[in-house]
């Protein structure tokens, strides 16, 4: 057992560094349906405002993409660590102060959204390039949804007895917390160690054909469908009868458990490939969410619920395994990172349209569209590279 996972001792730092980014992005995730409610309650914003600002910061997480590789360029790591979790720290100060103030929260969020971005974005990097991809993101992944239960939790009861302040003066502390931790990892050169791996590889470059295009295209989709429900599920709760401190913690041991859904997606995807638990995670996914968002009471919402979050924590390593076939560098994985975190964005600003114009039940038929795309897609993409191994296999004889 001890020999199992040796090869993790290298990484022990990078670990540290990039659970505590990834859990910076589960942060938004955990606080914004409580604040998505607590927005329209206590502030009295509309629907489809509050989901424009519980959405930015994953908005500004897709926008750092194109400033990490710049910044790693000319900045050591320390250096952007110390600069990035200072805005955000900063920034969600100033949410507690001016959450009323609809244009400066959504900046402050934004720019949030940008520093954990960055973050993200650096110690993806690392990862991609190591020789351990895949397990690392696992395990990162792992590790922010479970930190993502406790934070549900405590979100919910910071929100409950200070309002949306106390919601983002929680989301402040855990900010600084995480970004401390940081600051363990030293960027060595073990991260750069080529990989054992590279026949089974696809492409040796960085190449963008239209296959990587759609699988990160349909695993957006899928953040973006499947996130709808998660968005609205304090606010079904409460129209339940259940109060932001049950809901909250029974929400909270929902997440726990589905943690470990991350790495069954990941054992899963290694024996069957990933195009199969992928089709079965969507399907489960319409169905957990058409059960809980036309539940008739707080029990049937809880049980079909589960499925549905376990459904998105199982799908979210194995959408970042695939993409990291598609190149020997990691750079896709790197690229898809940030791309299929701003999916929660997505969610957040399409389910607060939905609701304001058809109600919170509608929910359930746009989330049966997504994954129905999200089948068409996998399905496309399925088609495109068994014509590829067809072609690639035609030229070799032809030789």
């Amino acid at each position: 057992m001890k020999n199992r996972f040796a090869f993790l001792i290298p990484y022990i730092g990078l670990i540290i560094a990039a659970s505590a980014a990834f859990s910076m992005s589960t942060l938004f995730s955990s606080v914004k349906p409580v604040l998505l409610t607590q927005f329209m309650n206590e502030v009295g914003f509309k629907a489809g405002l509050a989901g424009w600002l519980v959405a930015a910061p994953f908005i500004g997480i897709s926008l750092a993409t194109f400033v990490v590789a710049k910044l790693l360029e000319r900045y050591s790591y320390r250096r952007i660590i110390s600069y990035a979790g200072l805005l955000l720290v900063a920034c969600q100060i100033g949410n507690s102060l001016f959450f009323s103030y609809a244009i400066s929260t959504l900046l402050l969020q934004l720019f949030s959204g940008i520093s954990v971005g960055v973050l993200m974005g650096i110690t993806s990097s690392f990862i991609a390039r190591s020789n351990s991809a895949g397990t690392l993101f696992g395990l990162v992944d792992m590790i922010g949804v479970l930190l993502m239960s406790f934070m549900v939790a405590g979100a919910s009861m910071a929100t409950e007895k200070s309002g949306v302040a106390g919601g983002f003066i929680f989301s402040a502390i855990l900010s600084a917390v995480f970004w401390l931790a940081m600051f363990v990892y030293k960027h060595k050169a073990v991260d750069r160690v080529e990989s054992q791996s590279a026949p089974e590889l696809e492409n040796t470059a960085f190449n963008i054909s239209l296959r990587p295009v759609i699988i990160i295209i349909m695993g957006v989709l899928f953040v973006t469908f499947s996130g709808q429900g998660f968005a609205f599920m304090f606010t079904i709760a409460t129209n339940l009868g259940m109060t932001f401190e049950q809901s909250g913690n029974s929400i909270g041991l929902i997440l726990f458990v589905s943690a470990f859904a991350c790495l069954i997606g990941g054992m899963c995807s290694t024996r069957f490939g990933p195009e199969k638990p992928l089709f079965c995670a969507f399907v489960v996914c319409a169905i957990g969410w058409t059960v809980a968002i036309n539940s008739p009471s707080p029990t049937i919402f809880l049980m079909g619920l589960f499925p549905a979050i376990c459904a998105l924590q199982f799908c979210f390593p194995v959408l970042l395994s695939l993409a990291g076939t598609l190149d020997n560098e990691g750079k896709w994985a790197a690229v898809a990172t940030p791309l299929l975190t701003s999916g929660f964005a997505w969610a957040a600003v399409l389910s607060g349209q939905v609701v304001e114009v058809w109600g919170v039940q509608a929910l359930a038929t746009s989330t049966q569209i997504g994954m129905l795309l999200c089948i068409l897609l996998l399905g496309l993409s399925v088609f495109l590279s068994v014509s590829q191994r067809v072609n690639t296999s035609t030229e070799i004889d032809g030789v």
